[in-house]
């Protein structure tokens, strides 16, 4: 085929109605419904798309052609109603010929995405770009198929928001010129039909502009919108909504086209009104526009109660009513994206606007979209009133002063708004809005039939709770709910005594298991104004008496309708939760939700409590010791009821829940965890198909791997395969998975005590995980450090050179807190292991030293590469002249010393262990070198700063004959045990620093391992004074005494006296126990005391 085409577009000899019939052969097979053929059929077509002329004789292939329509025809090949006679092959060979041209439209429209973009890889030459324009608009009018004209409207849409004006100035004039050209008074079908095609067309290149950003294209719209507004709106809009009000009582067939074309046209002065005017109150025919909104608005709900009340039941009157119904919401959207874009505008309608809303929510208009049993026929249009006066309220106009008005000097602008603010307040008196709350809480509050209906046959879906986001914008119980909740932020004092009057009203209606189910309706809509803006009630409303007296009796009541009530006070109870319930009063609270828990209840009832028992555990107050007594009965009967649930998102409710109370209940939750933790694995396989509910059960497994600490071993296969399959990027669940699956292996790993080959094995996924994405970075370096401290010969000798490759590429990509995350790894491995971790290391010193040498970096981060040289320099000396020398600097090792002094004081007074670490470097290359010599007063400067800090005085004796006594000093940061370690965290010091432990702050195996870490540090281990004495010995052996004494005189004598005021008066930290027993020249060893010659390089042996 592929040659077929070639030869056909490359010869003289064929013509382009050979290719339309290849292209139309093909493309019929696109539409068989074998898959295989379908496959077959997409390869060639895909193959075919760089041919020359191929996407012109597709964009041929899309319109309706009346001159060649019996050669297409013929294309499209024999079809097997031919057997069947004329008649049959005519009726088939139509609806092939339908199918060929709705899948050349859809093909040439997902082509438009790959080769139609300027400067694209791909793109379509001009010519051909041509070709395909002009064969779209000359015949797109003439289809009369509805399916493939759409899908030829947005085609042209999309090429006009890349190609208008730039490419393609023709376009509009060329639409409205045929627009022109039909009368919107013509009665005939063909001629209707063509005006709609038009329209459609016209409406779908107005929305593709109408959604360009870049300033200058937004402009242009704005422009091209003052040229066309006038025209649609009064001789295309007026005259065919005129028309429809003037046929629908007459001609229905006339009425219905005069509707649907109207539509057409109210969806495009939609993009007009909103985006075709910076300030459209400076237009008239904009005002006027907008004022005739209203008053078509009225007229055209008064005709839907007629059509309703008289309504014949025929089909033509239904299809009038829906269709009239999705004008008058186009209409009121306009109106509100009007009011949110264009508020000054929109400030000219506001006391029309109020007038209107209210007439037809709460007023008089009810009428209209009430049926006779209060039941709201229109519910769409409801909301998009109710939104309307949200939107005032909110718009911020009550609060510009009225007195602009008409102030001398006052803009446009400010009159506007003024004139808005004085009609917005004398709206809102406080009869207005005490009758606005009344009608809510008596009238939209109410529990409809219907929704007692939906309650009664799907428990589970009613109990979804669908009304955060953006709800309030297409559900009428969140809008109504948000109306209220302004309402109270507005008019707070009013709302507030006309609430308490209703709580009062509720209080004095006491009812029995006899109740009818209009008290109760009425009871649960106030109970649902109070909850709904309890935090207006602090102090006004004392809760928890109304709970002991009324509220507790009624939940107890066991009748059928009191479900409902049951399940609104115990969601009232969660709603006061944060405001003003007493301590005293929580067990109540607790009693009610386990009551409401039992399986007797009705799913929405057990889940109301369960939500409620969340809040009160996520509660400030909230405590542990309170709950326990009610700790076993509540989580049985939420494994139960997690048990008996079906739906995926009351799963998850519920799941999130169990999840809270194992975090707060953490010491208690041992005993019944174990058949909680049988029934995951089930659960685990039944939600295969809802990855959001398996977020939340590895949520769950998280919290019980932190709380168990021991996990049990009959749970560790079921944990490794979750963690295998949520972080396998071969899955296409790990989209959804990945981020809780790797939080909980970082639990896993935290609370485990040996490196089993299945958990090793799960770092294949490591790498490939922040190779794909950066997003998961940190948890994943966080997971590899706790592998480390885990079993570092294991991890590393496997993973190690891989990791430290990785880091080396992406040193210059990622950012700062990327790059100390690998460092501190880099540390750890150093500090683990110090040969191996040297060795696996030392592919990414030279990039450490450089940035030392270059001195580009932050301070924090230069503290992090100081902090590897030093840590590289203590561990072998010839690593790091052999870096040194990789950098080809002559001054390299000169320079890295001088940044090293230079950003030493940076180092913050917080990291004292790593000031004294710098220094044990220092100290290790004391020599007779001159370049570290002519150094060595800013260095023993910078030891007698560090000195001052980790030397703390333990006590003072009096010596013989002295008149003073004599202080006497240890290193602080000298550690010898777990139980020193524990007394100097609990004075405040940060020792163990672990960035696993921001992330999991529960004490685990995983702090143990670092803790033991920090013990055989030498930064904790080696007194500083010490190793320093040595090494000056050290010096001055090697320079003789002479040089020595002049190499000293260069320090500052105050510097040179405190430091050997420190080493002469040092006792061991050891001796802290028998103070005073020491002997004056402070260098015993005690017990515990280390040797710096096993720990540090620098000792006689390897001085210099």
């Amino acid at each position: 085929m592929a040659s077929g085409l070639g030869t056909a577009t490359g010869t003289a000899t064929a013509t382009a109605t050979a290719v339309d019939q290849l292209l139309a052969q093909t493309l019929q097979a696109a539409t068989n419904p074998s898959h295989e053929i379908v496959q077959k059929a997409e390869a060639q077509l895909r193959e075919w798309e760089h041919e020359p002329g191929f996407f012109p004789a597709i964009a041929r292939l899309s319109v309706c052609q009346a001159a060649d329509s019996s050669n297409r025809s013929r294309a499209a090949g024999p079809t097997e109603a031919e057997a069947g006679g004329p008649g049959a092959a005519a009726a088939a060979t139509t609806e092939a010929e339908v199918k060929v041209r709705w899948m050349a439209a859809v093909y040439l429209k997902n082509g438009v995405e790959r080769y139609w973009r300027p400067n694209s890889r791909q793109e379509l030459p001009a010519e051909q770009k041509q070709q395909i324009r002009d064969v779209l608009v000359r015949h797109y009018d003439a289809e009369e198929v509805p399916q493939v004209g759409l899908q030829v409207a947005v085609l042209l849409g999309r090429l006009a928001r890349i190609d208008y004006p730039r490419y393609w100035p023709e376009l509009l004039p060329t639409l409205m010129e045929q627009l022109q050209g039909c009368r919107s008074e013509a009665d005939s079908q063909p001629e209707c039909a063509r005006q709609q095609r038009v329209l459609l067309v016209l409406h779908y290149v107005l929305k593709a502009l109408a959604s360009r950003r870049i300033m200058p294209e937004q402009r242009a719209f704005e422009e091209l919108g003052g040229q066309i507004f006038g025209y649609l709106a009064w001789d295309v809009w007026a005259p065919l909504t005129a028309r429809f009000l003037q046929f629908v009582r007459k001609e229905e067939g006339l009425a219905l086209s005069a509707l649907q074309r109207g539509y057409l046209v109210m969806r495009s002065m939609r993009k007009l009104v909103v985006y075709g005017s910076a300030k459209p109150y400076k237009s008239t025919d904009h005002m006027n526009f907008v004022e005739q909104l209203f008053q078509r608005l009225r007229q055209f709900l008064e005709l839907r109660y007629e059509l309703r009340m008289g309504s014949s039941g025929s089909p033509v009157t239904a299809t009038i009513l829906v269709e009239l119904e999705r004008f008058v919401l186009k209409m009121m959207k306009t109106l509100n994206e009007l009011m949110d874009r264009h508020s000054v505008s929109f400030a000219r309608f506001v006391p029309v606007a109020l007038d209107f809303s209210f007439h037809y929510v709460f007023h008089e208009g009810t009428a209209l979209i009430f049926d006779a049993g209060d039941r709201i026929n229109f519910s769409s249009f409801v909301i998009q009133a109710l939104n309307m006066l949200k939107g005032i309220m909110l718009s911020g106009n009550d609060t510009i002063s009225a007195s602009a008005h008409g102030a001398a000097g006052a803009s446009l602008e400010d009159e506007l708004l003024a004139s808005a603010a004085q009609s917005h307040a004398k709206f809102f008196t406080a009869e207005r809005v005490t009758y606005i709350c009344e009608k809510i809480v008596t009238h939209y509050f109410l529990l409809t039939q219907q929704e007692l209906e939906e309650w009664q046959q799907d428990p589970e879906v009613y109990d979804q709770d669908d009304a955060g986001g953006d709800a309030w914008k297409y559900a009428l119980r969140p809008s109504v709910e948000t109306l209220y909740f302004t309402c109270f932020t507005q008019h707070s004092q009013v709302m507030i005594q006309e609430v308490l009057r209703f709580v009062r009203r509720a209080q004095q209606l006491q009812l029995t298991p006899e109740s009818d189910l209009k008290a109760i309706l009425l009871k649960d809509a106030i109970y649902n104004a109070v909850g709904q803006a309890a935090f207006h009630f602090f102090n006004k409303l004392d809760f928890g008496a109304w709970l002991t007296s009324q509220l507790l009796a009624e939940l107890r009541i066991e009748a059928p309708n009191f479900r409902i009530l049951r399940r609104r006070i115990i969601w009232l109870v969660g709603h006061w939760v944060g405001v003003q319930l007493p301590r005293e009063l929580r067990p109540l609270a607790y009693e009610a939700c386990l009551h409401l828990l039992r399986p007797v209840e009705d799913m929405p009832t057990r889940l109301a409590a369960a939500r409620t028992l969340t809040l009160l555990m996520d509660d400030f107050e909230f405590m542990p010791e309170a709950f326990h007594p009610y700790f076993p009965p509540v989580f049985e009967a939420l494994f139960l009821l997690l048990h008996e649930a079906e739906e995926c998102d009351t799963k998850i409710v519920v799941l999130t829940t169990m999840t809270l109370v194992i975090e707060k209940m953490s010491e208690y939750i041992e005993p019944q965890a174990l058949q909680f933790i049988a029934y995951l694995p089930l659960l685990w396989r039944e939600s295969e198909e809802y990855n959001l509910l398996r977020c939340s059960i590895m949520s769950t497994l998280e919290q019980l791997v932190r709380t168990l600490r021991d996990v049990p071993e009959s749970m560790k296969p079921f944990l490794y395969s979750v963690i295998r399959l949520s972080t396998d990027l071969q899955q296409h669940s790990h989209v959804y998975l990945i981020e809780d699956g790797i939080m909980l292996w970082l639990a896993v790993i935290g609370n485990s005590t040996v490196l089993t080959p299945e958990l090793l094995a799960l770092c294949d996924h490591l790498l490939p995980i922040i190779e794909m994405s950066s997003e998961n970075l940190r948890t994943v370096l966080q997971l590899i450090h706790a592998y480390i401290l885990l079993d570092a010969q294991a991890y590393l000798s496997r993973y190690g050179e891989g990791f430290v490759a990785y880091c080396v590429r992406s040193f210059e990509d990622i950012r700062v807190e990327g790059i100390i995350a690998m460092l501190r790894i880099f540390e750890t491995c150093l500090k683990t292991d110090a040969a191996m971790g040297l060795r696996l290391v030392r592919p990414a010193l030279p990039f450490v030293f450089l940035q030392v040498y270059l001195k580009q970096e932050y301070p924090m981060t230069m503290g992090w590469y100081l902090t590897i040289v030093a840590r590289t320099l203590l561990i072998d000396q010839a690593v790091f002249m052999s870096v040194v020398q990789e950098l080809q600097q002559t001054d390299a090792l000169a320079r890295i010393l001088d940044v090293w002094i230079e950003m030493f004081p940076m180092v913050p007074d917080t990291h004292a262990e790593k000031r004294k670490l710098f220094c044990l470097a220092f100290a290790s290359i004391f020599g007779s070198n001159e370049l570290l010599l002519a150094r060595l007063p800013h260095i023993l400067q910078l030891v007698d700063e560090t000195l001052g800090e980790v030397m703390d005085k333990q006590y003072s004796v009096v010596e013989e004959g002295a008149a003073k006594t004599t202080p006497r000093y240890y290193d602080s940061l000298v550690i010898h045990d777990e139980h020193e370690l524990d007394e100097i965290q609990q004075a405040g010091h940060a020792v163990v620093e672990d960035f696993h432990s921001k992330v999991y702050p529960s004490k685990t195996y995983h702090d143990d391992r670092h803790r033991q870490l920090v013990l055989k540090d030498p930064v904790y281990k080696i007194p500083l004074t010490e190793y320093l004495k040595w090494q000056l010995q050290s010096l001055q052996a090697q320079l003789g005494g002479q040089r020595y004494e002049q190499l000293m005189r260069s320090v500052v004598p105050e510097v040179l006296e405190r430091i050997t005021m420190y080493i002469e008066q040092t006792v061991p930290k050891a001796c802290v126990v028998c103070a005073g027993s020491a002997s004056g020249n402070g260098f015993e060893s005690g017990p515990g005391a280390a040797s710096a010659d096993d720990s540090l390089p620098g000792g006689p042996a390897e001085s210099g």
